[in-house]
């Protein structure tokens, strides 16, 4: 396995001051109840076809996981391989990449299954530790893969070595009752064509701070995940140069504008007092994948009913957090086979994409299950019984939504990145914020240069 000690040491220092945030600020696997499946989707515990049943291939394998995404999300899964007996192994998601991290650099066994969160997944991707899931014996058919889903699956060879198993493009939901206040109406047609760009949020926001009792966004940290993605179309690195002018210097210039405008809640991402943001009922705009409605929303917001509305953010959506599995080449030969059978089954069938559906209201990034009715989805009372599915499936499918390119300093960045915003959130400006971003960045990763 080819990996350097700095490359370990780099990512087990930024691990120990941002490991919190891995574990949950981008995936939908937290330890948490889901929301409740859709009415009409398909039952799970259903008959199965006996010619899809593999009795051949038996043994065990272990998975280290947190919470119950896969638990539930591939409990139908020995109904198809009777004889492959998965171990779950729960592992805190703070010290999830921590603990892989420490296997890879003392040489101790990793599970035959590991998840890679899309935070940490540039740097883990580009480690020559993963089976390449595009080549024999795996031979993935990329076209069985939703286009935006590819990059996330990738190293920077364009090899596939992990596969996302969730579909995570996000779109805006918005507090109805405070969009008819602020902006005359909640009809999600409406909301977009009054939101046609990122300089409408700024102008409406200045009535909103100037009311001083909502926000617009519950904190700097919420404003930046619904944004950056919308800046994020070309790589971050280019040639061993940054290239982030265009991208976290525009995001850092819109909160800075909407702090000046005190349109910006106090309420930091992932903190006790964020959970609570969802029923204060004065937050106008969250950025919302299906995993972020069924993990976030409805637990943290329960007794709403018609609160919600969902819309397209401007200039089209983006991806916003995801799991993903690969196979580590030191695993057990043996088990390569039978771990592949259950990421394929579970991130790749139809099977396995009705079982995680039914589980968690979140679709896959499997392609052909959306020619299928799976995905329909049903009038949903949260979000005034808009059909909320088939607009993250419409999100999804504009050619304007984009998936950004992984690196592996991505991790370095986002370490920056939680300091820049705390500076924005005090009052720095945008260009003095991004001055430390970069100052930092290139401390850390001192093989880059401007």
């Amino acid at each position: 396995m080819k990996i350097s000690k700095k490359v370990l040491a780099l990512m087990l220092a930024c691990l120990l001051v941002f490991g919190a945030l891995v574990g949950c600020a981008d995936n939908g696997g937290a330890s948490s109840a889901a929301g409740t499946p859709p009415a009409g989707s398909v039952a799970a515990g259903g008959d199965v076809d006996d010619s899809l049943v593999n009795t051949e291939l038996s043994g065990e394998i272990t998975q280290w996981v947190w919470g119950d995404y896969e638990i539930r999300g591939a409990v139908d899964f020995n109904k198809y391989y009777p004889n492959i007996k998965v171990n779950y192994v729960s592992v805190p998601s703070d010290e999830y990449e921590q603990k892989i991290l420490t296997a890879l650099a003392t040489g101790t066994d990793l599970p035959d299954v590991v998840n890679i969160e899309s935070a940490a997944r540039g740097q883990f991707n580009n480690m020559d530790v993963w089976e390449r899931l595009d080549a024999a014996p795996y031979n993935l058919d990329t076209s069985k893969v939703l286009p935006i889903g590819i990059p996330l699956m990738s190293n920077e060879k364009g090899e596939i070595v992990c596969v996302q198993v969730d579909n995570c493009v996000a779109g805006y939901a918005y507090d109805r009752e405070l969009a008819i206040k602020y902006f005359g109406t909640d009809d999600p047609a409406e909301m977009e064509k009054i939101f046609s760009d990122l300089d409408s949020f700024v102008e409406k926001s200045k009535a909103v701070g100037e009311a001083g009792e909502d926000y617009m966004f519950a904190s700097v940290d919420d404003a930046y995940s619904a944004v950056s993605g919308l800046y994020q179309k070309d790589p971050v690195v280019v040639d061993g140069k940054l290239n982030t002018d265009k991208s976290v210097l525009p995001t850092y210039e819109f909160i800075e504008k909407l702090v000046a405008n005190k349109a910006v809640g106090p309420y930091v991402e992932w903190t006790p007092a964020w959970y609570t943001s969802f029923a204060s009922n004065n937050i106008i705009f969250y950025r919302a994948p299906a995993w972020f409605i069924s993990f976030m929303m409805k637990p943290n917001d329960p007794d709403s009913v018609g609160k919600w509305g969902m819309m397209t953010p401007p200039g089209g959506g983006f991806n916003a957090g995801g799991t993903a599995y690969a196979i580590p080449k030191g695993a057990k030969e043996e088990n390569k086979e039978l771990a592949w059978a259950y990421i394929q089954w579970l991130t790749l069938s139809q099977e396995g994409a009705e079982s995680f559906y039914n589980a968690h209201a979140t679709s896959t990034l499997y392609a052909p299950a959306y020619d299928t009715d799976l995905y329909k989805g049903e009038p949903d009372p949260f979000f005034k019984e808009q059909n909320v599915t088939e607009k993250l499936n419409e999100i999804a499918a504009d050619p304007r939504t984009t998936a950004s390119i992984m690196t592996a300093y991505d991790f370095v960045m986002k370490n920056a990145n939680a300091q820049a915003l705390r500076d924005l959130e005090a009052g720095m400006s945008a260009q003095q914020a991004y001055a430390k971003f970069k100052t930092e960045v290139l401390a850390a990763a001192t093989d880059l240069s401007e």
